[in-house]
């Protein structure tokens, strides 16, 4: 199983990070070659003394810190507190699940799956991204040319509130299909209408994970029922069977995936930092929010449980920088420098830029005057000039409504 632990050696403190998974699954400290086991017990404490060695690793201080883990549907759980196993055993974790209430290990076997989706760090609340994920009305308007038309689409739907428990949790239903939400960050859309792709075959499950004051990241895993898939050909459609194929790389899916989370950014940010400003005096979210139409009621239902509970408990002080200090567009920070897949293929394709680039140099110096070299030179400047482009997506993609 995995094993988690604080990223500080109880020696001094120097970053577990940097260490070493040994051949029997031990961690190896780089700093000074102190071990540790999964329960983050001191094995290996090479500058003691023979006589005093087990004396020191049995000393409660020569522990690291370690977190019980839990691995479900392909995602890997971290409970927040170290050696609290029996605590931690108690925890029900919301799970993903099927219109048919099916797991998402039973219902992989009738369904495509993706996860997750698409990772990528936001820079707004936790909340915001939840009221988000709870609104398909905005998939009419705010996904304008790749989910909606906001000329055409929005209208008068009707969503309507289904159930409702003690825990806060809640189901929604209506002219969009099926909106669910189970506390703390738990989002599953089963979308039912015709500007979303594969009609009601779909689920899209979002944990909306808070990582620090003012930032969130979304996990997204996307199943797709083979069975009851319901083929409208649409543009929506075609673009999603090439994500949930199983021959895309995962970094193009990653990138491809991006596009749709760039037209949210802009919209997240400036609403969560205006919300923010202006319930410093803890004004209620629907005191300032005039949401008079059904297609608010999960948003609605969410605020309140939110005003309800509150938000997490930072490790740090609840401070943002200055609005406007932050790339909302920035995508290497929030993706690619995390992510092995993005990285492996952002060099590879540096590397065919500058390879297509040192071809048309080499063309224009030495080739003689004639058809081959303006063909060579040509189709290396195009190729160089492509690859510069598509390996901005990598690190930076800009989107603006207004345009």
């Amino acid at each position: 199983g995995w094993c988690v632990f604080e990223d500080a050696c109880p020696h001094r403190l120097g970053p577990l990070s940097e260490g070493v998974v040994q051949t029997d699954g031990t961690l190896l400290c780089s700093y000074h070659a102190w071990g540790f086991d999964g329960s983050g017990s001191c094995v290996h404490l090479p500058y003691s003394d023979e006589n005093k060695r087990q004396r020191h690793k049995n000393n409660p201080r020569a522990q690291c810190n370690a977190f019980p883990t839990l691995e479900l549907d392909g995602f890997l759980f971290v409970y927040p507190q170290a050696g609290a196993y029996l605590e931690a055993s108690t925890v029900q974790v919301p799970r993903i699940r099927t219109a048919l209430g099916e797991d998402v290990a039973t219902a992989s076997q009738t369904s495509i799956w993706k996860i997750p989706a698409g990772v990528r760090d936001f820079p707004c609340g936790f909340d915001a991204m939840i009221e988000n994920t709870l609104d398909p009305a905005h998939f009419c308007a705010a996904h304008h040319g790749t989910l909606g038309n906001r000329y055409k689409d929005p209208a008068p739907y009707q969503m309507n509130l289904l159930s409702k428990n003690k825990n806060g949790s809640f189901i929604v239903h209506g002219d969009f299909g099926g909106v669910e939400f189970e506390p703390p960050c738990l989002v599953t859309f089963r979308p039912n209408y015709n500007a979303m792709p594969f009609g009601n075959s779909l689920t899209i499950s979002t944990y909306c994970v808070p990582t620090k004051p003012g930032w969130v990241r979304p996990l997204a895993t996307v199943l797709l029922d083979t069975k009851e898939r319901s083929l409208q050909n649409t543009l929506a459609e075609r673009a999603l069977a090439i994500f949930m194929s199983p021959i895309t790389p995962h970094w193009f899916a990653h990138i491809a995936s991006s596009f749709v989370l760039h037209q949210d950014a802009a919209l997240l940010y400036y609403q969560y930092r205006t919300l923010r400003y202006k319930q410093h005096n803890s004004s209620s979210y629907h005191d300032l929010a005039f949401v008079p139409n059904s297609v608010d009621i999960g948003v609605s239902n969410f605020r309140r449980w939110f005003e309800a509970n509150s938000g997490p408990t930072w490790a740090c002080e609840d401070v943002i920088p200055p609005q406007g200090t932050e790339d909302i567009f920035d995508f290497w920070h929030a993706h690619t420098k995390h992510c092995a897949y993005c990285q492996q293929a952002f060099f590879n394709l540096e590397t065919a830029k500058y390879t297509a680039v040192v071809t048309f140099a080499a063309a224009a110096a030495w080739m003689p005057d004639g058809p081959d070299r303006a063909i060579t030179t040509t189709a290396a400047a195009t190729i160089a000039l492509a690859l510069h482009g598509f390996t901005r997506l990598f690190v930076r993609y800009e989107y603006h409504h207004r345009l």
